[in-house]
């Protein structure tokens, strides 16, 4: 199954989360994807500096704090957790052939691309109005090398870009758009989340069962034509059949253990208390029997796709 990539900006995405959320939105996104590249990420680490020298005078913390988040990134990229996207990396393999049914898409994007900057350079530094159009390239860009990724590395890639009239504008949105609703029903961890905490979890075999079936359920979907009012009714529509499925099959295995442990002689009792397994009959291991019999009625659970959000939201709920 191929890798789910993501693609943002170090810019208008990277910045707000690191400097305001400790990385809350991007743990919150590595708990989906594979990976997440960052757009000249490099360029990013000047510009943080380049921007905190004129504040160094009125919070002399700025500068560490500058190097911490430099540092941090720098460590989620030795993990593999993000990489560095820039256009050199992308756009120089010559194997580049770009199938006949991705080269409209690809020329329009070029098209916007060139028509933006052209924009651009008619703006002043100080003109609001070119910060928003540099937001808008950016997204162009994006989108076009998650086409090239597509092609030349053999992964599902996504962007991550917010949801603003202008994506509307550009081909290859519907995996993207499908990927944010999912995004928004994760939970975000909050600052006190170290980010080994998140590591081990996407890491744990079971999580990573359940990831597979949410991330085939956003590729099944984003091939389909439905709005994307359509496409978060249905997303809820199958968390909650997974939730009530669940929620009557525990009650079920509760009641089940219940019986046999009130049925139990009082002497099969005494020896549970004080663990001597040895001596407990067989009818008292009815609490591996739940285990066995929850995990089937997970297999068997409609809409079992959306198993790993609501793991999730049930593993960091109290961290949000």
């Amino acid at each position: 199954m191929a890798k789910l990539i993501a693609l943002q900006s170090a810019y208008n995405e990277t910045i707000s989360d690191a400097w305001h959320n400790d990385f809350s939105n991007l743990k919150q996104k590595s708990l989906l994807f594979n990976q997440v590249g960052i757009f000249r990420l490099s360029n990013f680490y000047k510009l943080l500096k380049e921007a905190s020298i004129p504040f160094e005078k009125i919070n002399p913390n700025i500068p560490s704090k500058v190097e911490t988040i430099i540092a941090e990134l720098e460590w989620l990229k030795q993990l593999g957790v993000i990489f560095e996207l820039t256009l050199e990396a992308e756009f120089n393999d010559k194997r580049i052939t770009i199938p006949a049914e991705k080269q409209k898409d690809a020329e329009n994007l070029l098209s916007k691309i060139a028509e933006i900057q052209e924009a651009i350079t008619t703006k002043t530094n100080n003109d609001p109005h070119k910060m928003q159009l540099i937001n808008e390239q950016y997204s162009a860009i994006l989108r076009l090398m998650s086409i090239i990724m597509e092609i030349t590395k053999g992964v599902t890639v996504v962007t991550t870009t917010p949801y603003t009239d202008y994506v509307w504008e550009f081909p290859n949105v519907q995996k993207s758009s499908v990927a944010q609703i999912v995004i928004s029903k994760l939970p975000l961890p909050n600052n006190g989340t170290p980010w080994e905490q998140i590591i081990d979890y996407r890491n744990d075999s079971e999580n990573q069962k359940n990831l597979l079936n949410l991330r085939r359920w956003i590729r099944k979907i984003s091939t389909e034509d439905l709005a994307l009012p359509e496409i978060e009714e249905e997303l809820e529509w199958l968390m909650n059949e997974f939730q009530s499925h669940m929620n009557l099959h525990k009650m079920k295995a509760n009641t089940e253990t219940l019986e046999v442990m009130v049925k139990a002689p009082l002497e099969v009792i005494e020896n549970l208390v004080k663990l001597k397994l040895s001596k407990i009959p067989e009818p008292l291991f009815a609490l591996k029997k739940r285990q066995i019999n929850l995990l089937e009625a997970e297999l068997n659970a409609p809409g079992r796709e959306m198993a790993y959000i609501i793991k999730t939201r049930d593993a960091f709920q109290s961290q949000e």
